[in-house]
Protein backbone atom coordinates (compact mmCIF):
# COMPACT_ATOMS: atom_id res chain seq x y z
CA UNK A 1 0.00 0.00 0.00
CA UNK A 2 1.27 3.48 -0.91
CA UNK A 3 0.22 6.29 1.39
CA UNK A 4 0.22 10.00 0.59
CA UNK A 5 1.87 11.75 3.53
CA UNK A 6 0.09 15.09 3.12
CA UNK A 7 -3.30 13.39 3.00
CA UNK A 8 -2.31 11.33 6.03
CA UNK A 9 -1.50 14.54 7.88
CA UNK A 10 -4.93 15.86 6.98
CA UNK A 11 -6.58 12.68 8.23
CA UNK A 12 -4.67 12.94 11.50
CA UNK A 13 -5.81 16.53 11.95
CA UNK A 14 -9.37 15.61 11.06
CA UNK A 15 -9.28 12.71 13.50
CA UNK A 16 -8.94 15.18 16.34
CA UNK A 17 -12.23 16.71 15.23
CA UNK A 18 -14.16 13.62 14.25
CA UNK A 19 -12.57 10.27 15.17
CA UNK A 20 -15.49 8.06 14.12
CA UNK A 21 -15.72 9.51 10.63
CA UNK A 22 -11.97 9.32 10.09
CA UNK A 23 -11.86 5.69 11.15
CA UNK A 24 -14.49 4.94 8.53
CA UNK A 25 -12.52 6.99 6.01
CA UNK A 26 -9.35 5.02 6.71
CA UNK A 27 -11.20 1.71 6.49
CA UNK A 28 -12.53 2.69 3.10
CA UNK A 29 -8.94 2.90 1.87
CA UNK A 30 -9.43 6.12 -0.05
CA UNK A 31 -5.76 7.02 0.15
CA UNK A 32 -4.47 3.83 -1.44
CA UNK A 33 -2.55 4.23 -4.69
CA UNK A 34 -1.35 7.78 -4.21
CA UNK A 35 2.41 8.20 -4.54
CA UNK A 36 4.55 9.19 -1.56
CA UNK A 37 6.68 12.36 -1.73
CA UNK A 38 10.41 11.67 -1.69
CA UNK A 39 10.99 14.03 1.25
CA UNK A 40 8.76 14.47 4.28
CA UNK A 41 8.39 17.93 5.80
CA UNK A 42 8.00 18.38 9.52
CA UNK A 43 4.78 19.88 10.83
CA UNK A 44 4.52 22.21 13.83
CA UNK A 45 1.38 23.45 15.58
CA UNK A 46 0.59 26.87 17.02
CA UNK A 47 -2.51 26.78 19.22
CA UNK A 48 -3.25 29.39 21.86
CA UNK A 49 -5.07 26.79 23.98
CA UNK A 50 -1.94 24.64 24.31
CA UNK A 51 -0.75 24.41 27.91
CA UNK A 52 2.39 22.30 27.61
CA UNK A 53 6.07 23.08 27.19
CA UNK A 54 6.71 25.47 24.31
CA UNK A 55 8.19 23.64 21.33
CA UNK A 56 7.74 20.15 22.77
CA UNK A 57 6.80 17.38 20.34
CA UNK A 58 3.38 15.84 20.65
CA UNK A 59 0.20 14.88 18.89
CA UNK A 60 2.08 13.98 15.73
CA UNK A 61 3.78 17.39 15.53
CA UNK A 62 7.51 18.04 15.73
CA UNK A 63 6.74 20.95 18.06
CA UNK A 64 3.69 22.56 19.64
CA UNK A 65 3.41 26.19 20.78
CA UNK A 66 0.87 28.41 22.45
CA UNK A 67 2.66 31.59 21.35
CA UNK A 68 3.45 32.75 17.85
CA UNK A 69 6.47 34.55 19.34
CA UNK A 70 8.04 31.37 20.72
CA UNK A 71 7.28 29.57 17.45
CA UNK A 72 8.70 32.15 15.04
CA UNK A 73 10.96 34.66 16.77
CA UNK A 74 14.65 34.62 15.86
CA UNK A 75 15.37 35.05 19.57
CA UNK A 76 13.35 31.98 20.58
CA UNK A 77 15.51 29.00 21.50
CA UNK A 78 12.75 26.58 20.50
CA UNK A 79 11.53 28.28 17.31
CA UNK A 80 10.59 26.31 14.23
CA UNK A 81 13.81 25.68 12.27
CA UNK A 82 14.38 26.19 8.56
CA UNK A 83 12.92 23.55 6.31
CA UNK A 84 14.87 21.25 4.02
CA UNK A 85 14.03 23.01 0.76
CA UNK A 86 11.27 25.05 -0.95
CA UNK A 87 9.61 21.76 -1.91
CA UNK A 88 10.05 20.28 1.57
CA UNK A 89 9.28 23.15 3.93
CA UNK A 90 8.63 22.97 7.64
CA UNK A 91 4.94 23.69 7.92
CA UNK A 92 3.54 25.77 10.75
CA UNK A 93 -0.10 24.82 11.23
CA UNK A 94 -2.22 27.46 12.97
CA UNK A 95 -5.28 26.62 15.02
CA UNK A 96 -8.00 29.27 14.59
CA UNK A 97 -7.35 32.36 16.66
CA UNK A 98 -5.91 35.87 16.86
CA UNK A 99 -2.16 35.87 17.52
CA UNK A 100 -0.69 39.14 18.81
CA UNK A 101 2.99 39.13 17.90
CA UNK A 102 3.93 41.91 20.29
CA UNK A 103 1.88 41.06 23.37
CA UNK A 104 4.91 39.65 25.17
CA UNK A 105 7.94 41.50 23.85
CA UNK A 106 6.50 44.80 22.69
CA UNK A 107 8.72 44.69 19.59
CA UNK A 108 8.33 43.59 16.00
CA UNK A 109 8.41 39.82 15.49
CA UNK A 110 11.32 38.88 13.19
CA UNK A 111 11.64 35.49 11.51
CA UNK A 112 14.70 34.75 9.35
CA UNK A 113 14.18 31.04 8.73
CA UNK A 114 14.14 29.63 5.20
CA UNK A 115 11.68 27.18 3.69
CA UNK A 116 8.80 27.80 6.09
CA UNK A 117 5.10 27.46 5.26
CA UNK A 118 2.26 29.00 7.28
CA UNK A 119 -0.91 26.97 6.83
CA UNK A 120 -4.47 27.51 8.02
CA UNK A 121 -6.23 24.13 7.67
CA UNK A 122 -9.73 25.68 7.60
CA UNK A 123 -8.92 27.55 4.40
CA UNK A 124 -10.68 30.70 5.66
CA UNK A 125 -8.17 33.51 6.29
CA UNK A 126 -10.55 35.14 8.76
CA UNK A 127 -9.93 32.21 11.12
CA UNK A 128 -6.20 32.85 11.62
CA UNK A 129 -5.06 36.42 12.31
CA UNK A 130 -1.45 37.47 12.99
CA UNK A 131 -1.47 41.06 14.26
CA UNK A 132 -0.11 43.63 16.73
CA UNK A 133 -0.75 47.15 18.06
CA UNK A 134 2.66 48.47 17.06
CA UNK A 135 2.93 51.78 15.23
CA UNK A 136 5.87 53.87 14.14
CA UNK A 137 5.23 56.63 16.68
CA UNK A 138 5.18 54.26 19.64
CA UNK A 139 7.94 55.15 22.11
CA UNK A 140 8.99 52.33 24.45
CA UNK A 141 11.24 54.74 26.33
CA UNK A 142 14.24 54.84 24.00
CA UNK A 143 12.72 56.66 21.06
CA UNK A 144 10.06 55.91 18.48
CA UNK A 145 10.29 52.55 16.75
CA UNK A 146 9.82 53.76 13.14
CA UNK A 147 8.21 52.11 10.14
CA UNK A 148 10.08 48.79 10.13
CA UNK A 149 9.79 48.54 13.89
CA UNK A 150 6.02 48.87 13.60
CA UNK A 151 5.72 45.61 11.61
CA UNK A 152 3.55 42.95 13.20
CA UNK A 153 5.78 40.41 11.49
CA UNK A 154 8.98 40.59 9.46
CA UNK A 155 9.88 37.69 7.16
CA UNK A 156 13.57 37.90 6.32
CA UNK A 157 14.18 34.33 5.17
CA UNK A 158 13.81 32.90 1.69
CA UNK A 159 11.05 30.66 0.33
CA UNK A 160 8.35 31.49 2.86
CA UNK A 161 4.81 30.47 1.92
CA UNK A 162 1.52 31.46 3.57
CA UNK A 163 -1.88 30.02 2.75
CA UNK A 164 -5.14 31.18 4.27
CA UNK A 165 -3.60 33.65 6.76
CA UNK A 166 -4.58 37.19 7.75
CA UNK A 167 -1.65 39.52 8.43
CA UNK A 168 -2.79 42.70 10.15
CA UNK A 169 -1.81 45.69 12.19
CA UNK A 170 -4.58 46.63 14.60
CA UNK A 171 -3.33 50.11 15.43
CA UNK A 172 -6.16 52.62 15.13
CA UNK A 173 -4.43 54.55 12.36
CA UNK A 174 -5.76 56.85 10.89
CA UNK A 175 -8.00 57.57 13.87
CA UNK A 176 -5.11 57.50 16.30
CA UNK A 177 -5.49 61.22 17.01
CA UNK A 178 -9.13 61.10 18.02
CA UNK A 179 -9.90 57.78 19.70
CA UNK A 180 -8.88 56.26 23.00
CA UNK A 181 -6.20 54.16 21.31
CA UNK A 182 -4.04 57.24 21.00
CA UNK A 183 -2.39 55.92 24.18
CA UNK A 184 -2.25 52.32 23.00
CA UNK A 185 0.84 50.28 23.77
CA UNK A 186 1.87 46.99 22.10
CA UNK A 187 0.21 44.99 24.87
CA UNK A 188 -3.16 46.55 24.14
CA UNK A 189 -3.17 48.72 27.26
CA UNK A 190 -4.33 52.33 27.29
CA UNK A 191 -2.28 53.75 30.13
CA UNK A 192 1.07 54.69 28.62
CA UNK A 193 0.22 58.37 28.54
CA UNK A 194 2.03 58.73 25.21
CA UNK A 195 -0.23 60.87 23.06
CA UNK A 196 0.03 60.34 19.34
CA UNK A 197 -0.25 63.51 17.31
CA UNK A 198 -0.59 62.31 13.76
CA UNK A 199 -1.35 59.36 11.52
CA UNK A 200 1.26 56.67 12.05
CA UNK A 201 2.78 54.00 9.86
CA UNK A 202 1.59 50.62 11.10
CA UNK A 203 2.91 47.72 9.01
CA UNK A 204 1.07 44.41 8.96
CA UNK A 205 3.83 42.48 7.19
CA UNK A 206 7.32 43.29 5.97
CA UNK A 207 9.04 40.84 3.62
CA UNK A 208 12.73 41.17 2.81
CA UNK A 209 13.60 37.63 1.74
CA UNK A 210 13.53 36.23 -1.77
CA UNK A 211 10.90 33.93 -3.28
CA UNK A 212 8.01 34.46 -0.87
CA UNK A 213 4.50 33.31 -1.83
CA UNK A 214 1.12 34.23 -0.35
CA UNK A 215 -2.16 32.65 -1.44
CA UNK A 216 -5.74 33.16 -0.25
CA UNK A 217 -4.54 35.59 2.41
CA UNK A 218 -5.46 39.04 3.74
CA UNK A 219 -3.32 42.06 4.63
CA UNK A 220 -5.16 44.54 6.82
CA UNK A 221 -4.07 48.01 7.86
CA UNK A 222 -4.31 51.67 7.01
CA UNK A 223 -0.98 53.39 6.39
CA UNK A 224 1.92 51.26 5.08
CA UNK A 225 0.09 47.94 5.35
CA UNK A 226 2.30 45.71 3.18
CA UNK A 227 6.04 46.42 3.02
CA UNK A 228 7.61 44.44 0.15
CA UNK A 229 11.25 45.42 0.42
CA UNK A 230 13.19 42.32 -0.54
CA UNK A 231 13.53 40.12 -3.60
CA UNK A 232 10.64 38.40 -5.35
CA UNK A 233 7.21 37.99 -3.80
CA UNK A 234 4.06 36.45 -5.25
CA UNK A 235 0.52 37.27 -4.11
CA UNK A 236 -2.41 35.31 -5.54
CA UNK A 237 -6.07 35.61 -4.60
CA UNK A 238 -5.25 38.03 -1.78
CA UNK A 239 -7.03 41.01 -0.22
CA UNK A 240 -5.05 44.11 0.75
CA UNK A 241 -6.69 46.95 2.66
CA UNK A 242 -5.14 50.35 3.17
CA UNK A 243 -5.23 54.07 2.91
CA UNK A 244 -1.82 55.67 2.36
CA UNK A 245 1.13 54.08 0.50
CA UNK A 246 -0.15 50.73 1.67
CA UNK A 247 1.78 48.57 -0.81
CA UNK A 248 5.34 49.88 -0.76
CA UNK A 249 9.05 49.06 -0.93
CA UNK A 250 11.77 48.13 -3.39
CA UNK A 251 10.90 44.48 -3.97
CA UNK A 252 9.67 42.81 -7.14
CA UNK A 253 6.13 41.56 -6.58
CA UNK A 254 3.37 40.10 -8.73
CA UNK A 255 -0.22 40.46 -7.53
CA UNK A 256 -2.47 38.08 -9.46
CA UNK A 257 -6.25 37.99 -9.07
CA UNK A 258 -5.90 40.31 -6.09
CA UNK A 259 -8.42 42.65 -4.46
CA UNK A 260 -6.92 45.99 -3.44
CA UNK A 261 -9.33 47.87 -1.18
CA UNK A 262 -9.12 51.62 -0.64
CA UNK A 263 -10.21 52.36 2.92
CA UNK A 264 -10.60 55.98 2.00
CA UNK A 265 -10.55 58.03 5.20
CA UNK A 266 -7.51 59.99 4.02
CA UNK A 267 -8.18 62.41 1.20
CA UNK A 268 -5.78 61.81 -1.62
CA UNK A 269 -4.57 58.44 -0.40
CA UNK A 270 -2.27 56.30 -2.55
CA UNK A 271 -2.14 52.56 -3.18
CA UNK A 272 1.53 52.05 -4.07
CA UNK A 273 4.78 53.71 -3.06
CA UNK A 274 7.46 51.78 -4.91
CA UNK A 275 11.14 52.69 -4.59
CA UNK A 276 12.36 50.19 -7.15
CA UNK A 277 16.11 49.94 -7.59
CA UNK A 278 17.45 50.99 -11.00
CA UNK A 279 19.05 47.57 -11.34
CA UNK A 280 15.65 45.91 -10.99
CA UNK A 281 13.51 45.83 -14.09
CA UNK A 282 10.19 45.55 -12.30
CA UNK A 283 8.70 46.70 -9.03
CA UNK A 284 5.00 45.93 -8.49
CA UNK A 285 3.04 44.20 -11.26
CA UNK A 286 -0.73 43.72 -10.88
CA UNK A 287 -2.35 41.14 -13.16
CA UNK A 288 -6.09 40.52 -13.59
CA UNK A 289 -6.93 42.24 -10.32
CA UNK A 290 -9.45 44.73 -8.97
CA UNK A 291 -9.41 47.96 -6.98
CA UNK A 292 -12.41 48.34 -4.70
CA UNK A 293 -13.56 51.16 -2.45
CA UNK A 294 -15.47 49.40 0.30
CA UNK A 295 -15.91 50.61 3.85
CA UNK A 296 -14.20 48.58 6.57
CA UNK A 297 -16.51 49.92 9.25
CA UNK A 298 -16.80 47.47 12.12
CA UNK A 299 -14.03 45.16 10.93
CA UNK A 300 -13.23 43.09 14.05
CA UNK A 301 -9.48 43.13 13.40
CA UNK A 302 -8.64 46.72 12.51
CA UNK A 303 -11.82 48.66 13.24
CA UNK A 304 -13.69 47.21 16.22
CA UNK A 305 -14.78 50.72 17.25
CA UNK A 306 -17.38 51.30 14.55
CA UNK A 307 -18.04 54.83 15.74
CA UNK A 308 -14.57 55.82 14.52
CA UNK A 309 -14.86 54.08 11.19
CA UNK A 310 -14.56 55.49 7.70
CA UNK A 311 -16.77 54.96 4.73
CA UNK A 312 -15.41 54.11 1.34
CA UNK A 313 -13.53 56.80 -0.57
CA UNK A 314 -15.37 59.42 -2.56
CA UNK A 315 -15.12 59.54 -6.33
CA UNK A 316 -11.94 60.85 -7.95
CA UNK A 317 -10.08 60.91 -4.65
CA UNK A 318 -7.28 58.29 -4.66
CA UNK A 319 -4.08 57.61 -6.60
CA UNK A 320 -2.59 54.47 -8.15
CA UNK A 321 0.84 55.33 -6.79
CA UNK A 322 3.59 57.82 -6.03
CA UNK A 323 7.40 57.35 -6.15
CA UNK A 324 8.83 56.82 -2.69
CA UNK A 325 12.51 57.69 -2.48
CA UNK A 326 12.63 59.63 -5.74
CA UNK A 327 15.52 61.66 -4.31
CA UNK A 328 17.49 58.55 -3.41
CA UNK A 329 20.26 57.73 -5.90
CA UNK A 330 19.08 54.21 -6.69
CA UNK A 331 15.32 54.76 -6.78
CA UNK A 332 13.25 54.44 -9.96
CA UNK A 333 9.73 53.44 -8.96
CA UNK A 334 8.15 50.71 -11.07
CA UNK A 335 4.41 49.89 -10.91
CA UNK A 336 2.28 48.36 -13.68
CA UNK A 337 -1.44 47.59 -13.67
CA UNK A 338 -2.65 45.14 -16.34
CA UNK A 339 -6.31 44.13 -16.84
CA UNK A 340 -7.45 45.85 -13.66
CA UNK A 341 -11.00 46.73 -12.65
CA UNK A 342 -10.80 50.10 -10.92
CA UNK A 343 -13.21 51.72 -8.51
CA UNK A 344 -14.27 55.25 -9.42
CA UNK A 345 -12.29 56.52 -6.45
CA UNK A 346 -9.18 56.49 -8.67
CA UNK A 347 -8.45 59.98 -9.89
CA UNK A 348 -8.56 60.89 -13.55
CA UNK A 349 -4.82 61.71 -13.46
CA UNK A 350 -4.12 58.25 -12.04
CA UNK A 351 -0.71 58.94 -10.53
CA UNK A 352 0.89 61.65 -8.42
CA UNK A 353 4.34 62.99 -7.52
CA UNK A 354 5.76 62.22 -4.09
CA UNK A 355 5.52 65.86 -3.02
CA UNK A 356 5.59 69.40 -4.42
CA UNK A 357 9.42 69.49 -4.44
CA UNK A 358 9.55 66.77 -7.07
CA UNK A 359 7.95 68.97 -9.71
CA UNK A 360 10.10 72.05 -9.14
CA UNK A 361 12.26 73.03 -12.16
CA UNK A 362 15.41 72.94 -10.02
CA UNK A 363 14.69 69.49 -8.60
CA UNK A 364 17.31 66.83 -9.23
CA UNK A 365 15.06 65.28 -11.87
CA UNK A 366 14.49 68.61 -13.58
CA UNK A 367 10.94 68.73 -12.29
CA UNK A 368 9.89 65.69 -14.36
CA UNK A 369 8.68 62.78 -12.16
CA UNK A 370 8.71 60.58 -15.26
CA UNK A 371 12.51 60.40 -14.94
CA UNK A 372 12.16 58.65 -11.56
CA UNK A 373 9.19 56.44 -12.34
CA UNK A 374 8.12 53.56 -14.54
CA UNK A 375 4.34 53.77 -14.26
CA UNK A 376 2.03 52.06 -16.73
CA UNK A 377 -1.39 50.56 -17.32
CA UNK A 378 -3.07 48.34 -19.85
CA UNK A 379 -6.77 47.64 -20.29
CA UNK A 380 -7.96 49.42 -17.17
CA UNK A 381 -11.72 49.06 -16.80
CA UNK A 382 -14.45 50.21 -14.46
CA UNK A 383 -16.23 47.81 -12.13
CA UNK A 384 -18.62 46.86 -14.93
CA UNK A 385 -15.75 45.84 -17.18
CA UNK A 386 -16.08 48.84 -19.47
CA UNK A 387 -12.83 50.54 -20.60
CA UNK A 388 -11.76 53.58 -18.61
CA UNK A 389 -10.89 56.72 -20.53
CA UNK A 390 -7.18 57.06 -19.71
CA UNK A 391 -6.59 60.08 -21.94
CA UNK A 392 -6.57 62.25 -18.82
CA UNK A 393 -3.75 60.36 -17.12
CA UNK A 394 -0.77 62.40 -15.98
CA UNK A 395 1.65 62.99 -18.87
CA UNK A 396 4.58 61.13 -17.35
CA UNK A 397 2.71 57.84 -16.96
CA UNK A 398 2.44 55.29 -19.77
CA UNK A 399 -0.14 53.16 -21.55
CA UNK A 400 1.28 49.81 -22.70
CA UNK A 401 0.58 48.25 -26.06
CA UNK A 402 -1.06 44.82 -26.19
CA UNK A 403 2.24 43.22 -27.15
CA UNK A 404 4.05 44.87 -24.25
CA UNK A 405 1.35 43.89 -21.77
CA UNK A 406 1.42 40.27 -22.96
CA UNK A 407 5.04 39.98 -21.87
CA UNK A 408 4.19 40.72 -18.24
CA UNK A 409 3.66 37.19 -17.01
CA UNK A 410 4.60 35.61 -13.68
CA UNK A 411 7.25 33.51 -15.40
CA UNK A 412 8.83 36.44 -17.19
CA UNK A 413 8.83 38.88 -14.29
CA UNK A 414 10.55 36.35 -12.03
CA UNK A 415 13.14 35.26 -14.60
CA UNK A 416 16.49 37.05 -14.29
CA UNK A 417 17.97 36.40 -17.72
CA UNK A 418 17.93 33.29 -19.92
CA UNK A 419 15.56 33.72 -22.86
CA UNK A 420 13.85 36.82 -21.54
CA UNK A 421 16.00 39.96 -21.36
CA UNK A 422 14.50 41.62 -18.30
CA UNK A 423 18.00 42.20 -16.98
CA UNK A 424 21.28 43.19 -18.55
CA UNK A 425 19.60 45.82 -20.70
CA UNK A 426 18.84 48.28 -17.98
CA UNK A 427 19.94 51.77 -17.07
CA UNK A 428 22.88 52.67 -19.29
CA UNK A 429 24.26 55.69 -17.47
CA UNK A 430 25.04 59.17 -18.71
CA UNK A 431 26.64 57.99 -21.97
CA UNK A 432 23.37 56.47 -23.12
CA UNK A 433 20.59 57.96 -21.03
CA UNK A 434 17.80 56.92 -23.40
CA UNK A 435 17.95 53.16 -23.75
CA UNK A 436 14.88 51.68 -25.49
CA UNK A 437 15.57 48.37 -23.74
CA UNK A 438 15.51 49.84 -20.26
CA UNK A 439 13.13 47.62 -18.29
CA UNK A 440 12.14 45.88 -21.47
CA UNK A 441 9.54 45.45 -22.93
CA UNK A 442 8.40 49.00 -22.24
CA UNK A 443 10.29 52.11 -23.26
CA UNK A 444 10.36 54.57 -20.38
CA UNK A 445 12.30 57.45 -21.90
CA UNK A 446 15.00 59.59 -20.37
CA UNK A 447 16.11 58.78 -16.84
CA UNK A 448 17.35 60.88 -13.96
CA UNK A 449 21.03 61.46 -14.72
CA UNK A 450 21.60 62.91 -11.26
CA UNK A 451 21.41 59.35 -10.02
CA UNK A 452 24.57 58.53 -11.95
CA UNK A 453 26.87 60.24 -9.44
CA UNK A 454 29.85 59.29 -7.35
CA UNK A 455 27.73 58.54 -4.32
CA UNK A 456 25.06 56.63 -6.23
CA UNK A 457 24.51 52.94 -5.72
CA UNK A 458 24.24 52.44 -9.47
CA UNK A 459 26.70 53.98 -11.89
CA UNK A 460 25.98 53.05 -15.46
CA UNK A 461 25.12 49.53 -16.53
CA UNK A 462 27.52 47.10 -14.78
CA UNK A 463 28.98 44.26 -16.85
CA UNK A 464 27.92 41.77 -14.20
CA UNK A 465 24.34 43.00 -14.03
CA UNK A 466 22.45 41.45 -11.13
CA UNK A 467 19.44 42.26 -9.05
CA UNK A 468 20.83 43.22 -5.63
CA UNK A 469 17.82 41.87 -3.76
CA UNK A 470 17.37 38.51 -5.49
CA UNK A 471 19.44 36.24 -3.27
CA UNK A 472 18.62 33.02 -5.13
CA UNK A 473 19.98 32.39 -8.62
CA UNK A 474 17.79 31.57 -11.56
CA UNK A 475 14.13 31.90 -12.40
CA UNK A 476 11.37 31.25 -9.91
CA UNK A 477 8.08 29.46 -10.44
CA UNK A 478 6.10 29.85 -7.20
CA UNK A 479 3.60 27.09 -8.05
CA UNK A 480 5.80 24.24 -6.81
CA UNK A 481 6.55 26.01 -3.55
CA UNK A 482 2.84 26.66 -3.00
CA UNK A 483 1.87 23.07 -3.78
CA UNK A 484 4.39 21.78 -1.23
CA UNK A 485 2.62 23.72 1.51
CA UNK A 486 -0.91 22.53 0.73
CA UNK A 487 -2.35 19.20 1.90
CA UNK A 488 -3.02 17.08 -1.16
CA UNK A 489 -5.30 16.23 -2.79
CA UNK A 490 -6.91 19.51 -1.72
CA UNK A 491 -10.43 18.39 -2.58
CA UNK A 492 -10.33 15.43 -0.22
CA UNK A 493 -8.88 17.59 2.56
CA UNK A 494 -11.71 20.07 2.27
CA UNK A 495 -14.33 17.30 2.22
CA UNK A 496 -12.83 15.80 5.37
CA UNK A 497 -12.98 19.05 7.31
CA UNK A 498 -16.48 19.93 6.08
CA UNK A 499 -17.93 16.51 6.90
CA UNK A 500 -16.35 16.46 10.34
CA UNK A 501 -17.63 19.95 11.10
CA UNK A 502 -21.10 18.95 9.93
CA UNK A 503 -21.11 15.89 12.16
CA UNK A 504 -20.00 17.86 15.21
CA UNK A 505 -22.69 20.47 14.62
CA UNK A 506 -25.37 17.78 14.29
CA UNK A 507 -24.34 16.14 17.56
CA UNK A 508 -24.41 19.45 19.46
CA UNK A 509 -27.82 20.32 18.09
Amino acid sequence: MVVNSALFDCVKASARLCPRFCCAFIAAGLWVGVSVPAVFAADYLVDSSYGGVEGAAGGGYAGVYSSVVSALSDSSAVAVPSGASPLAPNRVIFAPGVYDTANVTGVSLVNSKNNIAFVNPTGNPEDVVITSFLNSAYNPGTGTIGTTGSSSLQLRGDNTTAIGITFANSTATPYIVNVVQQSNDPQGNYNTGQTQTSNSQAVALKVTGDQQAFVNSRFLGYQDTLYVDGGRAYFEDVYVNGNVDFIFGQGTAVFKDATINLEGSHSGGTITAARTDKRTSNGFVFLDSRITGDSIQGDPVIDPDSAASATGPSDNNMWLGRPWGWQQPQADAGTVWINTEMDDAIRTLGWTAWNSNEVLPNAKNGGDPGRDTRYAEFNSTDENGDPIDTSGRIFWSNQLTADQAADYTVENVFSPEADFPWFGLGYAGSDDPIDPDYSWPAFWGDRNLDNDTNNAFVKGNPDAYTNPTWTIDGAWDPSGQIAAAVPEPAGVAVVLLVLCRTRRKTVRD
